[in-house]
């Protein structure tokens, strides 16, 4: 029942980190396009993003990493697959992208325009998560190696 347990939470907390994470980029290209011109907006969004990354977003990938390890003692055969060394690659390639949205999230916040990419490189940012969420949950569904 705790191995049920804990692969349940460890799914909804994927699935929140994403949905959270794909949201946030989405919210910083609107700031980086109109954020700048308003500050009605700017304040708006950046509540918004705040919100979104210290309720969602990090306690979402908390939840996962702890879930995810917690199997792993449980079940430590799944070391022994490739796929699982692919998996914890991916997924800390994901955990740098939520890091990189923090920074983002920050320098947005102090009106750093300047330092953050443009909208165009926010969109490809914003589709980051979305690939590496495919190839996780491929890598776990096909188990190729």
């Amino acid at each position: 029942m705790l191995y049920l347990t804990l692969k349940w939470a460890h799914i909804v907390a994927v699935i929140s980190w994403m949905a959270g994470i794909l949201y946030l980029f989405r919210l910083f290209i609107y700031h980086k396009e109109r954020g700048q011109d308003e500050a009605s907006i700017h304040s708006l969004l950046s509540t918004m993003e705040a919100k979104l990354y210290r309720i969602i977003v990090m306690p979402a990938m908390g939840v996962t990493w702890l879930a995810g390890l917690a199997l792993l003692v449980m079940q430590p055969a799944f070391l022994k697959g490739g796929w699982m060394h692919g998996k914890f690659l991916l997924v800390i390639l994901l955990t740098v992208v939520s890091v990189y949205a923090g920074r983002l999230k920050r320098a947005l916040e102090a009106g750093a325009f300047q330092l953050v990419p443009s909208g165009r490189a926010l969109r490809i940012w914003n589709e980051v998560p979305a690939l590496l969420m495919v190839l996780i949950v491929g890598l776990v569904v096909f188990k190729p190696f």
